[in-house]
Parts: structure tokens; C-alpha cells; sequence
């Protein structure tokens, strides 16, 4: 079949507010990336004060005000056109790189997408300069009196573009996503004092004195900042350094290792599989390392000119960079006292395979809890048993699955539970047809996540703190929580806004009260805004009492005596679904009789 080509327009030069509208599409993708793009020109201009104010997340305005050395006329004009750059002269210096900015697309772009002013003095001048642009048209320059530095006042983002402001999220996801930026951009440069206003509220203050603990204590306050560990390692021309936390602070998602190559912030899957291979056995599935980690590397080892948004760059030798970032975090780690032993890594790591996608995992808990298992009276004798399991397979064991009509229940069938569970994980007990084997933590999170969904339909119940604690929240978390304080006190937390990004937690859910609710909280939090598009209520509350179950449930590892996994056993067997825990993964599966002779070769 032959495929017909019509052209309808013969080849044409675009227009260039045309051509600008879709370089600003490639570099602004909302209030957020204004915001990068302005801050890092001020950190490029040798400020040691940056202020950014922002109304309505970003949308109405932001402005960008620096003590950095400023800029002439001509060159405030000039700065304003697209691929105009003091940061790079010759074809060589994309290889040598010191700056941020460089490609000369920041200022243009802004400019093309919005109402924007730049006003600008140098230390040498006894007068400034104002510019105005109007969606990428020129409308003035003049003379103005100013301070020395910069300041940049952006209003009106998209107004010109309504498809992309559609797209923009609620103001505290927008205005979340600047503080966070800003955040990454104070850690990179502790040096300089940077403010963030979101209206009347100040979201984040850095002192600006060089000292990055304390930039981290003011960004993520003392709770965490207490927990983390210096790094200071040096390998094969890399250098590194910073901080990890300790596995007490260990997040739900990958947003908190922050890594920084020559003071640029950037998204490494080598560094993120180096760090998370260093915490093996230290963190359950689905908790990711707190790690805040300089690499300090010669400029033409790595190109930062990889990706359009520049976050993401590429190294001349990744499996270098592995090894020495795998090494620091695990002598760190040892250096702690954190590891039992040190072991040096004997992988080949020259041949190293960053994987493409870093797998994402159902939620399981770090902390040991209490276990107490509800008092359930039997309706009669023969209910005191345990039924027949639906049969599954176990890895590398091959027998037929055998199916259940229906689910599990009691009946008269006998058990025997073994007092010791192998490696304190894995219970076993025997019936007539043969051996169980259970998982305690997905067997006893089964149990309460049913029993919790039968209590929300009416009230988890709420037991008040002798003393109320604080808990402090990024701006998005605040946001979450203080906005949506009866969702929580649904689910049992009695929750106060106190202001300043600090909750007031006056009581907590029954279950939790001896527990780590704090963390269960910022879990709770990061859940929601996982849910920008799909916020369903009652798969929201599922969705946390899921998270609760988990959190409460007895660990792998947790010592368990006889008459608790007895408990267990019988307690697995009235749940409506007995065979999976909320995450989907097999609570139980047997090997009978049969396969047992097969194993010892009597079949």
C-alpha cells in the first residue's frame, strides 16, 4: 500500500514571539521553574542575600530581589534576549563550566509567558535601570534609582498562554514546589541567607553563614537535623561530602536524597541505587535514605548540559562515581556504629548497571511496635480451630495450587503451632493436611487493617496526650494538614495549625498512642499529596488506614511467644480475606503431606 505525503504549507521561518513562546515551553513549566531560573541568576551574580515573594502559589506574582553585583544598562537589555550569556564564550566552556545558568534562555523565556520588570544597579553606578517586557514585547527602559543588586518582579504567569495555565496545580502544590526548590537551592548554598514569602507567611529563612547543618536545621528543623551524620570521603578524584540521617528518619519516596554535583543540584539514578545499595538491611521496603551528598568532581568529567531542564547530568565514569558514593555512605555508616561489622564491597564495579527505573514499593514500616492482639470470644467450640488454607505456591517449591470455593472458616480441623518462628518472621504450624507457613508482619497487618476499616466506618477513637507535642511539616505538608484537619480527626488524630509550618498534635488514634506517630503523620501527608489527581475520599482513608495497619503490625524480627502466634493464627482465619496482606503480598501458604514425600523421594 502506498502511503500518500501531502504537504499543505511550504517551509517557513517562524516568527520569532512564536519561536520564543516555544523555548519558554521548553524551559518554563510553571511558577516553580521562574523561580529556579531567577534565584539561580542571583547565586550566579555573587549574592550572599536572596528574597523571593510570592502570592497566590507563584500565579499572581513572584519577585526575586538580590545584593549581587548587578548589571549596566546595556547589559540589562541585552539580557533579555534569547542566547545572551556572560557565562560562556567559546564552544570549549561548555566543558568547564562554574555557573548555573549559561545558555542565555532563563531571562527571555520568563519574559515571553508573563508581565515582567527587571530593575538592576552596579556597585558603580550612581544610577539603575528599568525594563519592562510585556509577553516578549519590549514596552520601556529608563533610568531608575535602586539599590545595588537585582531585583526581578514577574506577574501574571501564562496570561498569554491559557493552555499552560490550566495545567497548574492548586496554589499550595505550586507554592510547594517553590519551597522546595528554594530548599534545595539553600543546601546547595549555605553561604547565602535566602527568604521565602508566600504572602504575610515566611515559609523558610537560612542564615546564610556557611554552616550547612544549620541551613539544614532551619529547613528541616532540629528533630532531623539531630539525626543526621557528617560524610567526608575522597576516591578516585571524587570527593564527597555532606550528610545521611540515620535510619529513624527514612522517608516513604526518593525526595529527600538530594545530590549536588559542583554545587548544581540534579536527579541521579547512580547515586540514588549507590545509596540505597549502602543502606541495604538497614531500611524495610519502600523507606529511602535521608541523604544530603556534595560530589565534587573535575568540570569536564561531567556534562550538565544533558538534559533541557539541566537536572539530570552525565559522568564520564558512573561506575567511579558508584563505588565511591556506595564506599563514603558505607564507612559512614560503619564509623556509627550503625553497621554491626564492616565488610568491603567485592563487587565488580567497573561493569556496574544503574537501572532506568528504581522500583517503587508498597509501605512497610521501620520501627518495632507493641503488639496487642483484641480479645475475640469464638461463637462456639468449634470455632476455636483453624479451617483449611487456601493453597499457593512458595518459591522453589513446585505442587499444584489447590482453590477454595469460598473463603476461609472456623472449623473443627486441628493445629499445631511450633513455639519457635524461623528467624523470628516466619510462623509454622501443621494440621492434618501438612505445614503452614505465615508471615507475621503480613499476617498481623491483614488482621488490623480489616479491624481498623470496620472502626472508620464509625470512629477509630482518639486517646488525648497528657502533653501536647509539635510536629514540624514542610509547606506542602502544613498545607495538607491544616487544610484537611477533619479527614485526620476521622481517623483518630486531634490536630491543631498552630502557624509556621508547626502542627499541634493533641491526640492520636488508640493504637498509636505508645507508637511513632509523628512519622506515621508525615507519612499520612506525603500520601495526600501523592493524591493531587485522584483524591477519592474513601480511597484516601483506605489508602491511610493501610499505612496504619502497617505501622502498628509486629515487625519481621519481632519475638513472638506461643500463645501470641496462636493468636495469630486463629485471629488470620476471621479475616473476609485471610490469604493477602493490603499490599497484595500472601500472608500463608502450605506445603501438605504429599509434597513433603515427594521432597524425601517417597513418591
Amino acid at each position: 500500500m502506498k502511503i500518500e505525503v501531502i504537504f499543505t504549507n511550504k517551509v517557513h521561518r517562524l516568527e520569532e514571539s512564536t519561536v520564543t513562546k516555544i523555548a519558554a515551553g521548553e524551559v518554563i513549566e510553571r511558577p516553580a521553574s521562574v523561580v529556579k531560573e531567577l534565584v539561580e541568576n542571583s547565586i550566579d551574580s555573587g549574592a550572599t542575600r536572596i528574597e523571593i515573594e510570592i502570592k497566590n502559589g507563584g500565579r499572581q506574582l513572584i519577585r526575586v530581589t538580590d545584593n549581587g553585583q548587578g548589571m549596566e544598562r546595556e547589559d540589562a537589555v541585552l539580557a533579555i534576549e534569547r542566547h545572551t550569556t556572560s557565562k560562556i564564550v567559546e564552544p570549549d566552556d561548555l566543558w568547564k563550566i562554574h555557573t548555573l545558568g549559561f545558555r542565555g534562555e532563563a531571562l527571555p523565556s520568563v519574559a515571553a509567558v508573563s508581565m515582567f520588570e527587571l530593575i538592576t544597579k552596579t556597585a558603580d553606578s550612581e544610577i539603575g535601570t528599568l525594563v519592562e517586557i510585556r509577553g516578549g514585547f519590549l514596552q520601556r527602559v529608563k533610568d531608575i534609582g535602586a539599590p545595588d543588586g537585582t531585583t526581578i518582579k514577574v506577574q501574571e504567569i501564562f496570561f498569554n498562554t491559557p493552555a499552560r495555565f490550566k495545567y497548574l496545580k492548586t496554589i499550595p502544590t505550586e507554592a510547594g514546589y517553590i519551597s522546595e526548590i528554594i530548599a534545595r537551592l539553600a543546601l546547595g548554598y549555605p553561604g547565602i541567607s535566602f527568604r521565602l514569602q508566600h504572602g504575610e507567611y515566611e515559609l523558610l529563612f537560612t542564615p546564610g553563614n556557611g554552616d550547612l547543618y544549620e541551613t539544614a536545621v532551619a529547613i528541616f528543623g532540629k528533630d532531623v537535623a539531630k539525626e543526621m551524620i557528617s560524610v567526608s570521603y575522597e576516591e578516585n578524584g571524587l570527593k564527597l561530602t555532606g550528610y545521611i540521617g540515620k535510619p529513624s528518619i527514612a522517608r516513604t519516596n526518593r525526595n529527600y536524597e538530594v545530590f549536588f554535583v559542583n554545587g548544581r543540584f540534579f536527579h541521579s539514578r547512580t547515586l540514588s541505587a549507590a545509596v540505597e545499595k549502602a543502606f541495604h538491611t538497614l531500611l524495610p521496603i519502600a523507606r529511602y535514605p535521608f541523604v544530603i551528598l556534595f560530589v565534587e568532581i573535575a568540570p569536564d568529567l561531567v556534562d550538565i548540559n544533558a538534559h533541557p531542564t539541566k537536572m539530570e547530568v552525565r559522568f564520564s565514569n558512573d561506575a567511579n562515581l558508584f563505588k565511591a558514593s556506595y564506599n563514603s555512605i558505607r564507612k559512614t555508616l560503619k564509623d556509627s556504629c550503625l553497621l554491626s561489622e564492616w565488610i568491603a564491597p567485592e563487587e565488580d564495579f567497573t561493569a556496574v548497571v544503574i537501572p532506568e527505573n528504581l522500583p517503587v514499593h508498597e509501605q512497610v514500616p521501620t520501627k518495632n511496635l507493641e503488639i496487642a492482639y483484641p480479645e475475640i470470644q469464638p461463637a462456639n467450640e468449634n470455632q476455636a480451630r483453624v479451617s483449611l488454607l487456601h493453597e499457593q505456591p512458595a518459591a522453589g517449591i513446585d505442587y499444584a495450587v489447590h482453590e477454595t470455593p469460598s473463603r476461609s472458616v472456623m472449623n473443627d480441623k486441628s493445629y499445631y503451632v511450633f513455639p519457635k518462628a524461623v528467624a523470628n518472621t516466619y510462623i509454622i504450624a501443621q494440621d492434618e493436611k501438612g505445614l503452614l507457613f505465615m508471615d507475621q508482619h503480613a499476617a498481623h497487618e491483614r488482621i488490623l487493617f480489616e479491624q481498623y476499616m470496620k472502626k472508620s466506618k464509625e470512629f477509630l477513637g482518639t486517646q488525648a496526650l497528657l502533653i501536647p507535642e509539635t510536629v514540624n511539616l514542610s509547606y506542602a505538608e502544613y498545607k495538607v494538614v491544616s487544610d484537611r484537619l477533619p479527614v485526620f480527626a476521622d481517623l483518630g488524630f486531634e490536630l491543631e495549625a498552630f502557624g509556621g509550618q508547626t502542627i499541634i498534635v493533641r491526640g492520636v488514634p488508640m493504637n498509636l498512642i505508645n507508637m511513632d506517630y509523628r512519622q506515621l503523620l508525615i507519612d499520612l501527608t506525603e500520601q495526600y499529596i501523592s493524591f493531587e489527581t485522584f483524591k477519592d475520599p474513601s480511597e484516601i482513608k483506605e489508602s491511610f488506614i493501610i499505612t496504619m495497619a502497617c505501622r502498628t503490625a509486629i515487625k519481621a524480627g519481632d519475638t513472638l511467644n506461643l500463645l501470641e502466634m496462636e493468636s495469630l493464627v486463629k485471629d488470620l482465619f476471621r479475616c473476609e480475606n485471610p490469604y493477602t496482606c493490603p499490599h497484595g503480598r500472601p500472608t500463608v501458604f502450605r506445603m501438605n503431606q504429599e509434597e513433603l514425600a515427594k521432597k524425601f523421594l517417597r513418591r
